[in-house]
């Protein structure tokens, strides 16, 4: 069952809030002309607030990708959140224009780089068959893994535990891409060129993109004020994040 909350057009780009009996509310934006497009699942960090895609999924949307980005819960349940809006995007993307034969891609930015590394690789736990087959059956893992400020190895200085070689880790053939704010204070840089080559060695590919100058919230047009995130639209920092999730899911297409 699928209940869609909000439909509207605006600017050349299609979105819609909708969600599944097995998930939490996911936003849309697709192309408003008819086309073949690739798909993304997005996830937002430790919030769980898919609004931090507000911005940079319509700019995906507006180049040519249908684009998803899901809330979750809090982390008891966020794994089970992200899989089932993941598997769900998936059966729906066509209605949209999403093209499942183009490369899928999971993106996710600071716990939502977690999640999108654990979930993307796991082929056991994630896959068909897996534990969470009670949201939808036979989904494959995706394509392409985009982590963007990730805190792969640390926290608020409690050691999070990064291991490329976890058990059950089976899609070798998924493309990788880790991209750091090289100001991000909060899932530091070192972070990402750690798992980069830590995944390197593990027999993936990996590319590793730096943005100079950006931090934490940047990197999605975001900045934080006065300890509140707010949107700046027309932040560099997001565009450059743009720019290389676009051109990772043109290279994986080749």
């Amino acid at each position: 069952m699928t209940t869609s909350l909000t439909i509207s057009v605006e600017g050349g780009i299609v979105s819609a809030v909708m969600s599944h009996e097995t998930t939490q509310d996911i936003s849309m934006w697709a192309p408003e002309k008819e086309g073949s497009w690739p798909v993304v699942v997005a996830f937002p960090g430790l919030s769980g607030d898919r609004s931090r895609w507000d911005i940079t999924g319509p700019a995906l949307a507006s180049q040519g990708v249908v684009v998803f980005a899901t809330d979750y819960r809090e982390r008891q349940y966020h794994e089970q959140d992200g899989e089932c809006a993941y598997r769900f995007a998936l059966t729906v993307a066509e209605e949209y224009g999403g093209d499942l034969d183009q490369p899928v891609t999971m993106v996710g930015h600071s716990n939502g780089a977690t999640m999108v590394l654990f979930g993307g690789l796991t082929e056991a736990i994630y896959g068909p068959g897996g534990m969470y087959d009670a949201c939808f059956t036979g989904t494959t893992r995706p394509d392409l893994i985009v982590a963007i400020s990730g805190c792969h190895y640390e926290f608020q200085g409690q050691t999070t535990g990064f291991d490329a070689g976890w058990p059950g880790r089976a899609n070798l053939e998924a493309d990788i891409v880790l991209i750091a704010g090289t100001d991000d204070e909060v899932c530091e840089a070192w972070q990402s060129r750690d798992a980069a080559e830590s995944l390197r060695s593990a027999g993936y590919n990996v590319d590793l993109v730096e943005i100079a100058g950006a931090n934490h919230w940047t990197v999605l047009f975001h900045d934080l004020v006065d300890g509140d995130v707010v949107a700046v639209p027309d932040e560099p920092a997001g565009d450059q994040v743009v720019q290389a999730i676009l051109e990772a899911i043109s290279a994986a297409g080749t």
